[in-house]
């Protein structure tokens, strides 16, 4: 009969045990927290008047090339889905100013929801957001289901949404 080596067996347990706990850390959801806002078309809002349908959170910038990048594929998006029950909320960085995100929302045309984080109130609600872009899909019970820092994939995103019970317009 073979020996085991104690030390590989060692070796070996941790590793498994590191990565089922890194999997299971990373397939945890999030409740998302429950915030306020203002539109900048002077509208106030809540998160939880979105409940039970799926909400996408971008942070951008008027600054930020891969937000302007994305931003095509975002209108094109919200046009599949919105007609479902996906809402989109674009929240501007604080050191944007009401001027250039106006001027950007209308340059884009961009038709989802866009507010301004002046205070940095809404970003430090979601960990503290820093890097643009950041998206946050929230599925209709209110779970963080996907955290996405940079630019979108949206054919992942696109089958999030399908698996939701979504399917385009």
């Amino acid at each position: 009969m073979k020996t085991i080596n104690k030390p590989l067996l060692f070796i070996v347990t941790l590793f498994i045990l590191l990565f089922a706990i890194t999997w299971l850390k990373n397939n945890q959801t999030q409740a998302a927290p429950d915030i306020s806002f203002e539109d900048i078309d002077g509208q106030h809002h809540t998160l939880s008047q979105y409940a039970e349908q799926p909400v996408l959170m971008i942070f951008w910038a008027t600054d930020c090339p891969g937000c302007v990048q994305e931003m095509p594929e975002l209108n094109a998006l919200y046009q599949e889905y919105s007609e479902k029950g996906l809402a989109m909320i674009g929240v501007a960085m604080s050191y944007d100013s009401p001027e250039h995100i106006e001027a950007m929302r209308q340059q884009k045309q961009l038709p989802y929801t866009i507010t301004w984080d002046h205070n940095d109130d809404i970003a430090a609600a979601f960990n503290r957001v820093r890097v643009t872009p950041t998206h946050f899909l929230i599925d209709p019970n209110g779970e963080i289901v996907m955290r996405k820092i940079g630019t979108m994939d949206f054919h992942l995103l696109r089958e999030k949404l399908n698996a939701m019970g979504l399917s385009p317009a």
